[in-house]
């Protein structure tokens, strides 16, 4: 049993590459991905595209208690340009 940080994710499904990237930059190798991720945000709903291109794609990670900081100022300029969100808190890892 660890204590971990839980990072969820939400990005344009076209910028998960370059989320994936950042990821390894500090150290992150493990994750999983939904598609085709729908709701609704200030700019409005996001409704269900099978383009996986043009839809939306959530994140699911961990990392150890200090290390969100450094990732998350990697996600900044994705995050920035082209929207999204990253949530953080704190969770027990059973199998990490």
């Amino acid at each position: 049993m660890d204590i971990v940080k839980r990072i969820e994710i939400i990005v344009p499904s076209i910028e998960v590459n370059a989320v994936l990237k950042r990821f390894a930059k500090v150290g992150i190798v493990k994750y999983n991905l939904i598609g085709h991720v729908v709701g609704r945000t200030e700019a409005g709903e996001v409704l269900e595209d099978w383009d996986d291109q043009s839809g939306n794609t959530y994140i699911l990670t961990t990392c150890k208690a200090g290390e969100e900081d450094k990732l998350f100022w990697e996600l900044q300029p994705i995050l920035q340009k082209f929207g999204g969100l990253c949530l953080v808190s704190d969770a027990v890892c059973y199998r990490c």
